[in-house]
């Protein structure tokens, strides 16, 4: 693929130190829940780097928070793993979409390894957060895994989403509005509900999220077109538009840059909607923060990206993989 330049103003955050300890603690984790049994599901996760990905993020983390926050990655690499590659199976995507529900609901026992591992992830992740974080993240992943689902069904009937519609989708499938909020663990802070639902805020979390996902596509498209996965903005532009690689991937380029220029915006806009709302204090400050540390991790995403092989390797190796888990 030919280089592309990214519009990426954000300055790097640096490296969390306690990187080696957080990702012996995954492993450990990991194999203790048989999350990788198999030599190939081992070499998926080396690839993928989860630890890697949480020291760019959080750098200043204490090697607890940051120890578990790369257990979660790793476990919601492990469940993206099971459907994107994969033969799309509704039904089994249904399955596992219920008993991880299950688990956020408190309805049931867990069953089957994936829900088992979460359970145990939900409960360390909730440990000392509000309510309203919890309503927060509970209908973040909801919405994450359902997308797994209509995706399923789409690439089956062949009924491709419209850019427009994709991009709204991507905010959801990328998963990171769950990342943003559970790295509230490592930064100390806990948002409240008024906060989230700031207009600022709101436009810079989807502006952040979309980024993301946007910069996945791009990053991903030789092991999604490999896979006969089509839930990619760049190949969706081809796909509707006739556009060739390198038009589509200018195209959605552009999108990054427009992302990067709405947080920019959303970040200026956000004092002046504080006081309006009166918000002071500590509160004020932790809002601040956390908008500032949105931008480190659209940052940190975009380093993270040509530090893994899950990335950066040839789709023959990029897609190995295991069976699927249930």
């Amino acid at each position: 693929m030919e280089a592309i330049e990214f519009f990426m103003p954000f300055d790097a955050a640096g490296l969390n130190p306690a990187e080696p300890v957080a990702e012996a603690g995954m492993w450990s984790w990991l194999e203790a829940h048989d999350l990788v049994p198999t030599e190939l599901t081992r070499r998926r996760m080396e690839r993928t780097r989860p630890a890697r990905m949480y020291a760019l993020w959080c750098p200043r983390a204490a090697a607890e928070e940051l120890t578990l926050l790369s257990q979660y990655t790793a476990w919601a690499f492990i469940v993206d793993d099971q459907f994107d590659i994969e033969i799309p199976e509704p039904a089994r995507c249904l399955d596992a979409i219920t008993a991880i529900e299950a688990v956020l609901d408190g309805t049931a026992t867990p069953s089957g390894v994936l829900a088992v591992a979460f359970a145990d992830l939900w409960e360390r992740l909730c440990r000392g957060r509000s309510t309203a974080w919890r309503e927060s993240v509970r209908g973040e992943i909801r919405d994450w895994l359902w997308t797994y689902y209509t995706e399923s069904v789409g690439r089956l009937s062949g009924n491709l989403p419209d850019l427009e519609t994709y991009r709204a989708h991507r905010r959801d499938g990328v998963a990171l509005f769950v990342f943003l909020d559970i790295s509230e663990r490592a930064e100390g802070v806990d948002l409240s509900a008024a906060v989230r639902h700031l207009p600022s805020m709101r436009s810079l979390r989807e502006a952040a999220v979309e980024h993301m996902g946007l910069f996945n596509d791009v990053l991903s498209v030789a092991s999604d077109e490999a896979s006969g996965y089509l839930y990619n903005s760049v190949l969706l532009a081809q796909y509707h538009y006739g556009h060739s690689r390198a038009r589509a991937q200018q195209l959605v380029n552009d999108m990054l840059s427009e992302c990067v220029q709405r947080m920019i915006d959303a970040v200026q806009r956000l004092p002046t909607e504080l006081n309006d709302a009166g918000i002071t204090g500590g509160e004020y400050k932790d809002t601040l923060v956390t908008a500032q540390n949105y931008t480190d991790y659209v940052r940190a995403n975009h380093d993270y990206h040509y530090q893994a092989a899950r990335y950066t390797s040839a789709p023959a190796e990029a897609l190995e993989h295991g069976l699927p888990l249930t």
